[in-house]
């Protein structure tokens, strides 16, 4: 399976811009995401990282219909394969940090194939263990070992709001789904190499020589 290739810096470049640029409905479509998965205590978090992952790449695409942050619940039509994939990987990185040192390293790459496969049902709408499937067939070959580093930089920077007196998390949560989007279709479809807003233009003037 021949995927593209990403490099981190760019990536990350990438998705900063994309966050610049949509920071208010990201924050709060984050904000919302971040509350609602607290209060149901984890139950609807994978389809709202679903719904976020949504919301970065109609961003990224320029979509027409610019999306609102309420949009972070259409994740939950993938209610079923995303809560699926949360409890697959809850049980390995528990299994895994019995294990010292070893497993809390190998928790991190199971955190990182976890967004990947969040991003493989938001925009394939595979089911979780065709999404894991996936991963493991791209790893095999080779192909997914920067992928799957970036994700490990993507899932650190988004926790990183919580050291930054916790509200923090409402930036760099977002910030981390933009990173995922933009390597994503850099890996999978052809992605522009730099991301512009859509500039209006005006209206040619009138011919010089048209008479009422």
């Amino acid at each position: 399976m021949a995927i593209g290739k990403i490099e981190i810096g760019t990536e990350i470049g990438k998705g900063w811009r994309l966050f610049q640029a949509n920071m208010g409905v990201l924050i709060v479509g984050g904000i919302l995401a971040t509350v609602v998965s607290a209060v149901t205590c984890g139950l609807l978090s994978g389809p709202l990282a679903v719904g976020m992952l949504l919301i970065a790449r109609r961003l990224l695409k320029q979509d027409p219909i610019k999306p609102q942050a309420g949009d972070v619940f259409k994740g939950l039509d993938a209610f079923v394969q995303a809560l699926l994939l949360v409890i697959i990987a809850a049980v390995a990185i528990m299994v895994l940090s019995l294990v010292p040192v070893i497993g809390q390293i190998a928790g991190l790459a199971v955190s990182a194939a976890m967004i990947w496969a969040f991003a493989f049902i938001a925009y394939e709408k595979k089911t979780a263990i065709d999404a894991i499937k996936k991963i493991m067939d791209l790893t095999k070959n080779g192909s997914f070992t920067i992928p799957l580093v970036f994700a490990v930089i993507a899932n650190l920077i988004g926790g990183l709001g919580v050291i930054l007196c916790g509200i923090g998390i409402f930036f760099t949560l977002p910030l981390s789904y933009c990173l995922i989007a933009c390597a994503y279709e850099t890996l999978f479809s052809d992605a522009p190499e730099v991301i512009e807003p859509i500039k209006e233009q005006a209206p040619p003037p009138p011919p010089a020589d048209l008479h009422l």
